[in-house]
């Protein structure tokens, strides 16, 4: 119950941020909606799986009304689905995300350790700094796969829906998670 609750305490401040970036978008125009998009679906799905076990741990009782975790199982279906499916958004993200690099001068992350030379070898991998470097790699990996797989697909002459919905969506539901991630 600890892991979630730390997660949920974070998606809470995640929220609290976006909303701030939402109220001032100055420095942040062209990622606005991509930040919207990620806190929808990572706090709806978070709401989700909160719901589920902790009307799973409560056993029998769980299914009493008066707990309400049916409530908020209903409202996180409904978060999951309304306003456009949570891996539609996932897709938009990327999408935008792959616009921004492109077309708005944004950069990839970049890391302060090489996760070869550094983090390979470093005794202790817990550190917030280098948790935080592991996923800037993640993503950085699953961004540029991404390019190239999408490339590759151009090039054999499927077609950009193809590409977009069945060819590439693994790939860009890891890439828009770990983007929300870090």
């Amino acid at each position: 119950m600890v892991p979630l609750l730390a997660r949920t305490i974070a998606l809470g401040l995640f929220h609290v941020k976006c909303k701030d970036i939402f109220q001032n978008p100055k420095g942040h125009e062209h990622d606005l909606l991509a930040l919207c998009c990620i806190d929808k679906t990572m706090n709806g799905w978070n709401l989700e799986r909160v719901a589920s076990i902790c009307r799973e741990r409560c056993g029998g009782q769980g299914y009493l009304s008066v707990n309400k975790f049916g409530d908020y199982l209903a409202i996180a279906h409904a978060g999951l689905t309304a306003e456009g499916d949570n891996r539609v958004l996932m897709v938009k993200i990327c999408k935008d995300m792959m616009t921004n690099i492109r077309k708005n001068g944004f950069k990839l992350p970049q890391m302060s350790q090489c996760p070869f030379r550094q983090i390979a070898k470093a005794d202790d991998i817990t550190t917030l700094q280098t948790l935080l470097d592991l996923l800037k790699y993640r993503e950085t990996v699953l961004y540029n796969q991404l390019v190239e797989g999408n490339k590759k697909m151009l090039q054999e002459g499927k077609s950009s829906y193809n590409i977009l919905m069945r060819e590439t969506s693994d790939v860009m539901q890891g890439l828009a998670m770990v983007y929300g991630e870090r």
